[in-house]
């Protein structure tokens, strides 16, 4: 009877141990196939957000084109004014006096292209004209500067009250801006 009890006990052991053996064998396996998963879900996210990254510059890009693409060669006055205006309310949220915004009429017949010239005069800093040249290159049109002309202003400095610069003396600029507005003519 002993021999039958130390069998059963010996075989109950060994069917433990089988059982713990293949069990784990089992998860060492699912968990090989949960890290590979979980890698390949890794870099479809990553795909998927360079993806979506993309899909926002390219909307970006495609607006700038939709903007410069004109069927006509002449310039809408409406659309010059409206430009004009825009540059001016940008300038004022800079705090940046505008001396001049004067547009020019520059298209060739010839050409793809129809351009229009602006010469703009105006009195900043640095980091204002900075900011100012940032704004322009984000605008939804082909700009292109032509010409930047930065002369220091005599005795036009601005003592700063605010706590980061306070007491500290900035010099103004009288910057002379020449740029074109690009847009592309439709063929047919």
């Amino acid at each position: 009877m002993k021999n039958k009890y130390l069998i059963l006990i010996l075989l109950t052991i060994l069917i433990a141990v089988t059982s713990f053996i293949i069990s784990g064998q089992m998860i060492n396996s699912n968990i090989k196939k949960i890290k590979r998963i979980d890698k390949k879900i890794k870099k479809s996210q990553q795909k998927l957000n360079s993806a979506k990254i993309l899909n926002e510059q390219l909307k970006e890009v495609s607006k700038v084109i939709e903007n410069t693409m004109v069927t006509s060669k002449h310039i809408d006055v409406k659309e010059v004014n409206a430009f004009v205006k825009q540059l001016a309310d940008m300038a004022d949220s800079y705090k940046i006096p505008v001396y001049s915004i004067i547009p020019k009429s520059d298209y060739n017949k010839e050409s793809a292209f129809v351009k229009q010239q602006y010469t703009m005069e105006i009195n900043a800093t640095y980091t204002q004209l900075g900011q100012f040249l940032s704004a322009i290159e984000s605008l939804d049109k082909i700009v292109k500067i032509t010409t930047l002309d930065v002369q220091p202003i005599k005795n036009a400095t601005a003592v700063y009250s605010n706590s980061t610069k306070k007491g500290k003396n900035v010099t103004h600029y009288r910057v002379s801006l020449e740029f074109t507005t690009v847009k592309i003519v439709k063929e047919g």
